[in-house]
């Protein structure tokens, strides 16, 4: 049990060894305003998203991520060939007063037979992580998954067995929506009521957010897409569009609280 809980420890020590750029935070001034948490506008096209960073242990692997363009907005794509490399960027956001944090994502290709309640099947097409604090013991952050299953159905929330594994919630499954562009709404505070069964400390920070597309574990192919996270205060809810309709070219619709 030592060896796991040093090694989870060393993956995640990127928090606080590589250097990031703090995400700058403004208060919000009526109930629709929102904090940019990234957007990728100030990395240029082919690179590696600026202010990311990755667990040490990644260091010597390809990192199959790049930024791209559509309609005059910037994207991370991602896929992976069995590296599985999660890309981190700290913020510092109080999830008490910006607890809606919204996305764009698109998947192109799943990873057959992803399932994340079992460490063998443990893929998915996309993934969200957002950290969100520290136990009080060992300091092992505490951390949310939101994930693009292959298998499990919206709706499933589970945990893998062993010390410091992340909570998943599943947002979208299978291939229906299959290059298709999707926002996400998800309240983070109340998430991490109904997984960590506790109301997040007065004084809790979230400490970044992360990305991951992998298919290690199932050996197969995954790709996907990311764009334009940000967070919001709850009394914005029923007046968030759909910002992402304008990657596609689509027309914004409102969306409902999720």
């Amino acid at each position: 049990m030592r060896r796991h809980i040093l090694a989870w420890l060393a993956g995640f020590c990127v928090l606080s060894i590589h250097p990031t750029d703090h995400q700058s935070i403004a208060h919000a001034q009526t109930a629709a305003d929102y904090i940019t948490l990234e957007d990728f506008a100030d990395t240029p096209v082919d690179s590696l998203p600026r202010g990311w960073r990755w667990r040490s242990k990644d260091d010597d692997k390809p990192k199959l991520y790049a930024i791209h363009e559509a309609n005059g907005q910037h994207y991370l794509a991602a896929q992976d060939t069995g590296h599985s490399v999660v890309l981190f960027k700290r913020i510092e956001l109080n999830p008490h007063q910006y607890p809606i944090v919204t996305w764009c994502w698109r998947v192109d290709d799943l990873p057959v037979g992803g399932d994340e309640r079992y460490t063998e099947t443990n893929d998915s097409a996309a993934a969200v992580h957002i950290i969100a604090s520290k136990t009080f013991f060992l300091g092992i952050p505490r951390q949310i998954k939101y994930v693009w299953s292959t298998t499990l159905e919206p709706g499933t929330i589970g945990r893998r067995k062993g010390i410091g594994r992340p909570w998943f919630v599943v947002l979208e499954s299978g291939a229906e929506k299959v290059g298709q562009w999707v926002m996400e709404q998800v309240d983070i505070e109340h998430d991490y009521q109904r997984t960590f069964t506790g109301a997040l400390p007065d004084d809790e920070r979230t400490m970044a957010i992360g990305v991951l597309t992998d298919a290690n574990q199932t050996r197969s192919f995954a790709r996907a897409a990311y764009a334009d996270f940000r967070a919001w205060p709850r009394a914005a809810l029923g007046q968030i569009t759909n910002y992402c309709a304008t990657l596609s070219g689509g027309q914004t619709t409102v969306l409902s609280p999720r």
